[in-house]
């Protein structure tokens, strides 16, 4: 009765915290980056609209496309938001609803599937975010939504790429320096619940240069083996994650990670290195130890404005390791209802990712490359909701073992505006995707036309 108790006050005063952050993400240039630095809106993921619209405001949100390869088949959804923001708090509510046919393998859905047959599936996507700022040092925010961390288009701490969730955080500001913590409420498998705990410091140095660390935590409850229930210990948010693991000695899965930010007129250059174990005298000896998992990132993004054209361009480079984000079985992956929290391809890959966006008043073009490989097999590291434990050997463990397959993504789209305030635009695309190994391949194009309004980060047709 009395751990009941405990319990009941860490999370009643946790959550009591919560109701008062913002959120801003640090540096994101991209007139089509949904998290984007912004003065004016605490909110996090921005929305991709003009400062012009009044508030409170409702965005309508529509998103219809028709797609063929070989067959035609098509997505419908609707909704909207609605915003509230003032100097001392803020809410925004809404979401969409819609139907579409069953996406095919390597697509990101970043909504919650409601039914799903063999035909078509309908999903809703509900967003609620709310806050307060009671003064420049701290505030909190409660909320249903996604989150991300970087200034990449990818991320290898968390991203935007996923379903929504529940969490909440707090945030403490002091002149540069920025700290934040975050928890998630993941999933639940019968009695067993999945939670995540991440903390980011952020340091300003100067007006050019920017460094963070981050760690996290991903450890559930319920397991009838274990007899273990929730960990009231991880919900201090200045705590230092992985002594307090070691100290509980529960064995949850924790990672680690670094980043940088350097700004140079126009451009930034950025990157991020993600640790999930490491063992540094195999490391230093290059015995290529299984337990050896990281993952990293360096990227460079321009932006330039002339008139009314905007030009933005991007190259990264992401790869991670065998075995990174993953745990002893999917309970304790670093995922979300069988999707990554991460980068979407997970681990043991290796990625060149290019865009460039040429945007003016009421015309668009984009074009995309992705270029990269993957090392196929449960066992071998590249499917993190499989166990580390199916793994054939501890040494000799090496990126893109397993069935080395190449993946290419070309998408080249152009864009019409059409409703300037809530970039509601009417768009004509065409994806190449081609996936194979050494002997096989395989190369499918699709064209796709619909109207939308792109408000959000689109990682799927």
């Amino acid at each position: 009765m009395c751990t009941k108790c405990v319990l009941f006050l860490g999370f009643l005063l946790f959550f009591i915290n919560a109701w008062t952050q913002r959120l801003e993400l640090l540096g994101q240039m991209n007139l089509f980056d949904t998290v984007q630095l912004n003065q004016r809106s605490p909110i996090l993921p921005r929305l991709n609209t003009q400062h012009s619209i009044p508030e409170p405001r409702i965005i309508p949100v529509i998103d219809l496309g028709l797609r063929y390869n070989p067959s035609i088949s098509g997505k419908a959804s609707t909704g909207f938001l609605w915003d509230i923001q003032r100097s001392k708090w803020f809410l925004r509510a809404g979401g969409g609803l819609g139907i579409n046919t069953v996406l095919p393998a390597g697509f990101a859905q970043n909504s919650i599937f409601l039914t799903n047959n063999n035909a078509v599936a309908l999903n809703v996507r509900p967003i609620i975010r709310l806050g307060i700022t009671p003064s420049p040092y701290f505030s909190a925010q409660l909320g249903f939504d996604q989150n991300f961390y970087g200034d990449g288009y990818r991320s290898l701490f968390l991203s935007d790429v996923g379903q929504p969730y529940p969490f909440t955080s707090l945030r403490f500001n002091l002149g540069p320096v920025t700290y934040q913590a975050m928890g998630m409420y993941l999933n639940s498998v019968g009695e067993q619940h999945k939670y995540g705990m991440n903390h980011y410091l952020h340091l300003r140095l100067g007006k050019h240069i920017r460094l963070a660390l981050f760690e996290a935590v991903i450890f559930n409850s319920g397991d009838a083996l274990s007899n273990r229930s929730f960990d009231p210990s991880y919900l201090n948010p200045f705590m230092i994650i992985r002594p307090t693991e070691y100290s509980t000695g529960s064995g949850d899965n924790v990672l680690l990670g670094g980043e940088f930010s350097v700004y140079v007129k126009k451009s930034t250059w950025y990157g991020q290195l993600i640790v999930d174990d490491l063992l540094m005298k195999a490391l230093l000896n290059r015995e290529k130890y299984w337990g050896n998992k990281l993952g990293g990132q360096v990227g460079w993004k321009y932006l330039t404005k002339k008139n009314n054209r905007n030009i933005h361009l991007r190259t990264e480079f992401n790869w991670v390791r065998p075995y990174t984000y993953s745990h002893i079985g999917n309970p304790l992956s670093y995922t979300l209802n069988q999707q990554m929290l991460a980068h979407p391809k997970g681990a043991n890959f290796w990625e060149i990712f290019s865009r460039i966006d040429f945007i003016s008043k009421r015309w668009g073009c984009m074009a995309e490359l992705a270029v990269g490989q993957k090392g196929i097999g449960a066992a071998y590291g590249g499917d993190v909701l499989a166990p580390y434990t199916l793994r054939p050997e501890d040494y000799n463990v090496s990126l893109l073992q397993g069935v080395k397959t190449t993946q290419i993504n070309v998408r080249i789209q152009g864009i019409r505006m059409l409703t300037t305030w809530y970039n509601t635009q009417l768009f004509l695309e065409v994806l190449g995707t081609y996936a194979g190994g050494s002997a096989t391949g395989r190369f499918q194009c699709s064209p796709i036309i619909g109207i939308r309004s792109a408000i959000w980060n689109d990682y799927r047709f």
